[in-house]
């Protein structure tokens, strides 16, 4: 039986709002998004959940399920102890709409997680317990109209938080929504929200949680530019003077000092025929003759095995190491993961044993708040009957960024956005 990766469609906008397939993190011959198609998942979920008492962190995966099943949000435990990575012991999955994989998922302060649906505009809130089950933030649901507006897959990073976890944004395709994250996680939204923005699209911070930006998320990752915002104290929008800049980056994201960005077109020949094999570094202006917040590119390094498609920077304090994921050309295939360090002046250098050839996963990662482990995503579909089996992969991040995996890959039942948290 031939099975045949199929590059990650969620993030091209202009097929999701043509109605086009787009299955997460493969693509199927028909349906909409996030198992409401007739993609049907395989793999049993399982994985191995063992005995012992140590927890690395959670994962969680937004469930889509369908065939008039409400979806889910289902929670993996990673056990350092009895070198495990499996379903949460004792997880009751809460419910979630029926399929919808959501707009986006994140977590903020390690315990509260936050995701979008589109299909009844509305945001869910969860406290994270110590144990990984998940409790409703009061007030959630909450209503948010302007969700529906947003096509499922618009982004991997259309709902982000600051790096304090204070401030929860939301990007759709004229306006930035943003909410204050309270006591026991409750959402209250910013005064002046929403606030305008020339595009909608993947959106990050800088390391210290002083400015917001926004790349231009259009069809086939050919997005012209990159907004900016100096966030408020009480999490209020002012663009930065000179904002939009015209750097074509399908994402970016903040390293821990807020000196650099670094960034990806996001363009393979697996998505749009086109191949850019380069990582982008950007300065942010700290002051002097540009404004505050302003950035400029400052180099690229080209990386050996992919085009990017998605990238995953540490954000733990003195982390430095940045991962990229990508699709072979044929399309067949996930490209080993690649690793890289960034100095203090903002030059990217090749981690010692990238590519890891033995992270070869998915076309998305994440790393946990401690920048201790490595996620890797993805999905792979058999295209004679479309049954799609969803895997993950955890790593360790050792010394100089080296990757190696105690555990076996965990194939998941279904697939949608996921996140990452370190237990509290």
């Amino acid at each position: 039986m031939t099975m045949r990766i199929r590059f990650k469609l969620m993030l091209l906008v202009a097929l999701a709002v043509m109605g086009l397939a787009s299955c997460g993190h493969y693509n199927c011959s028909s349906g909409a998004n996030f198992g409401s198609s007739s993609c049907t998942a395989s793999g049993s979920g399982l994985g191995t959940t063992g005995s012992g008492s140590t927890t690395a962190a959670f994962v969680f995966v937004a469930d889509a399920a369908g065939n008039g099943t409400a979806g889910t949000i289902d929670g993996y435990t990673l056990n350092t102890t009895a070198e495990t990575f499996g379903i949460t012991p004792s997880y009751t999955a809460p419910t979630t709409p029926l399929g919808d994989g959501g707009v986006g998922m994140v977590v903020a302060q390690s315990q509260f997680l936050y995701t979008g649906f589109g299909s009844t505009s509305t945001i869910y809130g969860w406290t994270i317990g110590s144990d990984g089950n998940l409790t409703a933030v009061s007030g959630s649901p909450y209503s948010a109209s302007f969700i529906g507006l947003v096509p499922s897959g618009f982004g991997a990073q259309s709902i982000i938080t600051n790096p304090a976890g204070t401030l929860l944004f939301f990007s759709d395709f004229d306006d930035v929504y943003v909410y204050q994250i309270g006591t026991g996680g409750v959402l209250t939204a910013v005064a002046g929200s929403p606030f305008p923005a020339p595009f909608g699209g993947n959106m990050a911070t800088d390391g210290l949680g002083n400015y917001l930006y926004i790349t231009e998320a259009i069809g086939n990752h050919t997005g012209e530019a990159i907004a900016a915002y100096t966030i408020g104290s009480t999490g209020t929008l002012a663009a930065v003077p000179g904002s939009p800049f015209a750097f074509p980056m399908w994402q970016v994201q903040g390293e821990p000092t807020g000196k650099y960005l670094i960034g990806t077109t996001g363009q393979s020949v697996a998505v749009n025929g086109t191949d850019n094999d380069l990582l982008y570094v950007f300065s942010i202006a700290q002051s002097g003759s540009s404004a505050p917040g302003a950035i400029t590119q400052l180099g690229s390094v080209s990386t050996d095995t992919n085009s990017p498609l998605s990238i995953a920077v540490q954000s733990n304090a003195n982390g430095n190491l940045v991962y990229s994921f990508g699709i072979e050309d044929s399309a067949l295939a996930f490209n080993p993961v690649e690793g890289f360090a960034i100095s203090s002046t903002g030059t990217l250098t090749a981690d010692a044993g990238s590519p890891f050839t033995n992270a070869a996963l998915g076309d998305l990662g994440a790393l946990d708040q401690s920048g201790a482990f490595l996620f890797t995503y993805g999905g792979i579909v058999d295209p004679s009957n479309e049954t799609v089996t969803y895997q993950m992969g955890a790593f360790d991040v050792g010394s100089g960024g080296a990757l190696t995996q105690p555990t076996s890959t965990l194939t998941l039942t279904a697939g949608g956005f996921f996140a990452v948290t370190d237990p509290q």
